[in-house]
């Protein structure tokens, strides 16, 4: 299957770029504290995993901050200050185009946070920030498919049809061609253009034109954009005895969902887990903390330093430690969030990683509200693993070194998991 995106994701190709997808984010600093596993009822689903386009973003207290330009007296700041004051007059006095006061404003405070140099440092407007924290929470606002190119490339259909959404309720099934969103054709547009087109819709019902089966029959169907979980876990018997788990990233509601496919396998005699962080950009780093308590033993699953020294540490209670065979499944884009899953995994022993060397992402970054309401995200602390290890630049070393070779279909990786699995 071709390039497939979620219709909710990605609410644009700027915020795709400004959100980078190996970002690490976090709360508002607090005291570590025990957490019991969560035992919240949640809606079980079952869901092969394909590739998405996915945006990240993040959900937190924002501290409040205060920043004035020019703030200081230093040399440096004076120099500044005048520089953007000649800067602002030449436009004003031979610039032939519209000046846009706010628009030169947004892109000063955006090239502030750009002279870092640092590509995990952002400057957020209000609405940005509000979609983002939204996004990391766990939900969007869509009708429920996943759009993908058709094998030929020459057209897009519905992939993926999520149960009791809207689209599933209006009968639109998986293997639907797509035709056209209000009246505009999209035959000839990309997967991002056509859930573009469903995401940012005036009206919050949309026309959708399909095309269904062999016979071409033509289907219009109104559907109404509701706010929705997005999945983050799949899972599945890959045998009698294998389960097979995948996390995509972590959001707020990453450990429930994760709660609900484990119990789901359990249930079908589960004896062995292999879980898959293929790609896992990461997320919330209390979202994965919340998902290793569920399966690692008593004491410390991470823990953070900030540029003073400061220590926060996050802990479990180790009241259901994993008492099966587990493989963890990783290549180069395993980042983050998933890097910290991974290397608590390594440092206890309790599970073999497999596959390639990941991303090694080992900071994080916290979030300042301005006094207008817009954020500034910086990074703030380096986290590391319960060992010891500062894993930022450097990755975590599979146990067993796995590639996927370009040039086949054939999940080589998986199979080497399931081998060496089978083997414990």
């Amino acid at each position: 299957m071709g390039e497939e995106i979620r219709e909710n994701e990605a609410f644009s190709d700027k915020m795709t770029d400004r959100a980078d997808r190996v970002s690490e984010h976090r709360e508002k600093p607090r005291k570590s504290v025990k957490r019991e596993r969560k035992r919240n009822n949640v809606k079980p689903f079952l869901a092969g995993v394909g590739t998405t386009i996915v945006v990240f973003a993040i959900v937190l207290l924002v501290k409040e901050a205060v920043w004035l330009p020019g703030g200081t007296d230093t040399p440096t700041s004076l120099q500044t200050s005048t520089k953007i004051r000649l800067i602002e007059g030449l436009i004003d006095d031979v610039y032939v185009g519209d000046k846009d006061e706010e628009a030169l404003a947004e892109g000063m405070y955006r090239g502030i946070i750009s002279g870092l140099g640092d590509r995990y440092a952002d400057y957020y407007t209000e609405e940005e920030y509000t979609e983002l924290a939204s996004s990391q929470e766990g939900y969007y606002e869509g009708v429920g498919i996943t759009i993908g190119q058709t094998e030929d490339e020459n057209g897009l259909e519905v992939v993926e049809v999520k149960e009791d959404s809207p689209a599933a309720q209006a009968g639109i099934q998986a293997g639907d061609l797509l035709i056209a969103v209000d009246g505009t054709d999209v035959t000839a547009m990309t997967v991002t253009e056509a859930a573009a087109l469903i995401r940012e819709a005036e009206d919050e019902t949309i026309s959708l034109a399909l095309s269904r089966g062999e016979s071409g029959e033509q289907i219009q169907v109104e559907v109404t954009r509701e706010k929705l979980e997005t999945d983050t876990v799949a899972g599945k018997m890959l045998n009698d005895t294998d389960g097979y788990l995948a996390i995509s990233q972590f959001t707020g509601l990453t450990s429930d969902q994760f709660a609900s496919v484990y119990q789901q396998l359990q249930a079908q005699g589960m004896q062995r887990l292999l879980i898959d962080l293929r790609g896992n950009p990461g997320g919330l780093l209390t979202a994965v903390c919340d998902t290793l308590r569920q399966i690692l033993p008593q004491g410390l699953i991470v823990y953070t330093e900030d540029k003073q020294g400061n220590r926060e540490e996050y802990t479990c209670d180790g009241e259901t430690p994993l008492d099966i065979p587990l493989v963890v499944l990783v290549d180069e884009n395993t980042a983050s969030a998933a890097e910290i899953f991974t290397g608590a995994v390594k440092d206890y022993g309790i599970g073999t990683i497999v596959g390639q060397q990941t991303y090694g992402k080992g900071i994080v970054q916290d979030f300042y509200g301005l006094p207008d309401g817009s954020v500034v995200k910086l990074t703030v602390a380096h986290y590391y693993t319960p060992n010891g290890n500062d894993i930022h630049g450097v990755g975590i070393e599979p146990d067993v070194k796995v590639e996927q070779p370009e040039d086949t279909e054939t999940d080589i990786q998986l199979q080497k998991a399931l081998e060496i699995l089978q083997a414990m």
